[in-house]
């Protein structure tokens, strides 16, 4: 008989107690050899325990921590065992980041133990909570315990940070080379996440928890690693020309585009981040009806190799749409005394856009403007297509935008339980471009005005349902002739009004 899995599960972000994990350990036990599935042993079944409510402590520390603790785990086993990791919230990026930092970067996948990573709601792409610090987050339920959270780890988590976004765009462009699922020793990664709220837990004073598409906590784009990377540059200006030929040939960007390893994602219907009702982990209970959360974990463990991996990327594919047609979007909130609210979960998606120059520079003095019709407008664009936006505290030149995709795309009618239209047919306006404007152009060293034209490059094609779009736009960064210059006349003169000329 072959040996049990060696299971090992890592908790979220400020949890201070292994109860987090609730029953779905012992369920996974539980079910795991029903019908020939994989075999689990309770002996083979570690609970993580990591410190994250430290402020001194960042998330690479966990990471290191992390595998320490595992090398222990394996060599008290012994053989040469391979272990499945299952992770809730933030676990997902600390395994990521070992998996990166010890494996990938060093190029020893060879030597990697992990076979099966299944990520739970995991902030992969961050929280849009993150940003809020550690005062405020301390009164949310779904993300405090009873200690003050750390704020190293929170940095890590805000919506383009520059360490989620160097691990992300590492995967986007460099994991698919790697092929982890056809290895020797394969590396099967799975993201499963809700998308629905607990109203329990919602906080009246933040908005996000109660936002559609994401689970009150994580969005479901933020969760999902099928992700996109493009480049959007401005060319080399001539040194020479005059700036306005310069501004003419810097007008239109060219694109570059990656997308990522396919990864397999699933919704879990009716499932929050957090909490004994809803939680997508915590609510899985040890008797009765097989939970979806344990229902999905198995599927995901029953993948031995690349084909049986894209078998169920497929089928979760297939689930995914079906959970989000127009009739299936509808929530109804009973409220006593006062009138049902009604919630229409749209799929949406997230776009980072981080703002550089030719130089390397992070840049700020630049307003990203979407548009849209034949008039390239942002006046035509649809309604409540952007419900947020968010600047990274750090790197202010990361802006990450939160789109109703459903709005920008169109879609079908909504219709309510009685029979009537909860909501009409969205209609795309399309011809969706993009405006780069600098807020000033009358400065000796300048950016000028790019963008892209939907009528040969619609910016739709960029993003997905359910998936975040990181788009680096880099500007040329233009220096006029005459900031620097040299003379022959000995006697003293004033240079401060000397003329400026044409782009270097």
């Amino acid at each position: 008989m072959a040996n049990p899995l060696v299971v090992v599960f890592v908790h979220g972000w400020s949890v201070t107690n292994t109860e987090t994990y609730g029953e779905l350990p012992a369920r996974l036990k539980r079910e795991a050899g029903n019908a020939g599935g994989p075999l689990l042993d309770v002996r083979n079944i570690y609970l993580g325990q990591y410190v994250s409510f430290r402020d001194e402590v960042r998330l690479e520390d966990i990471s290191r921590a992390f595998d320490a603790a595992v090398s222990d785990v394996l060599s008290s086993i012994g053989g040469a065992r391979r272990f499945v990791c299952i992770t809730h919230s933030t676990g997902g990026p600390v395994v990521r980041d070992w998996l990166d930092r010890f494996f990938v970067q060093p190029k020893n996948l060879a030597a990697c133990p992990l076979s099966h990573l299944i990520m739970l709601a995991p902030a992969n792409f961050g929280s849009a909570l993150a940003q809020l610090g550690k005062s405020r987050l301390s009164r949310i339920k779904a993300w405090f315990d009873g200690v003050e959270p750390g704020q190293r780890v929170l940095d890590w988590l805000e919506l383009g940070s520059p360490e989620a976004c160097g691990l992300n765009v590492r995967w986007i462009n460099d994991y698919g080379a790697l092929k982890l699922t056809s290895l020797a020793n394969p590396i099967f990664l799975f993201v499963l996440t809700g998308d629905r709220i607990d109203r329990k837990l919602y906080d009246h004073l933040n908005s996000y928890t109660g936002e559609t598409g994401s689970d009150g906590v994580v969005r479901a784009a933020a969760a999902n690693l099928n992700a996109i990377y493009v480049r959007l540059e401005q060319p080399p200006a001539d040194r020479g020309q005059t700036l306005a030929k310069a501004k003419t040939k810097l007008r239109s960007l060219t694109a570059t585009v990656k997308t990522a390893p396919r990864t397999a994602f699933k919704i879990i219907p009716d499932a929050s981040h957090s909490g004994d009702k809803m939680g997508i982990m915590q609510s899985v209970t040890a008797t009765g009806n097989l939970h979806p959360t344990a229902e999905a974990i198995l599927r995901c463990l029953g993948v031995t190799d690349s084909a049986t991996y894209t078998q169920l990327c497929n089928a979760f594919d297939q689930e995914n749409d079906a959970h989000q047609l127009p009739a299936n979007r509808l929530e109804v909130e009973n409220v006593p005394v006062l009138p049902d609210r009604e919630y229409i979960h749209d799929p949406h998606c997230m776009v980072i856009w981080r703002l550089l120059d030719d130089r390397g520079a992070h840049i700020q003095e630049v307003d990203v403007l979407l548009t849209a019709g034949p008039n390239n407008s942002p006046d035509q664009l649809p309604e409540n297509f952007l419900p947020d936006r968010q600047a990274n505290h750090r790197d202010p030149s990361a802006i990450t935008f939160f789109l109703n995709y459903a709005a920008l795309a169109g879609s079908p009618p909504v219709p309510a339980p009685d029979g009537s239209i909860a909501r009409e047919t969205l209609t795309s306006r399309g011809n969706y471009g993009l405006a780069i404007r600098p807020r000033s152009q009358d400065g000796i060293v300048l950016y000028v005005e790019g963008g892209i034209s939907a009528a040969t490059d619609d910016i739709l094609q960029y993003i997905r349902p359910n998936q975040t779009t990181v788009i680096d736009i880099v500007l040329t960064r233009i220096v006029l002739d005459g900031v620097f210059t040299f003379t022959q006349q000995m006697a003293p003169r004033e240079f401060k009004n000397n003329p400026f000329g044409n782009p270097l």
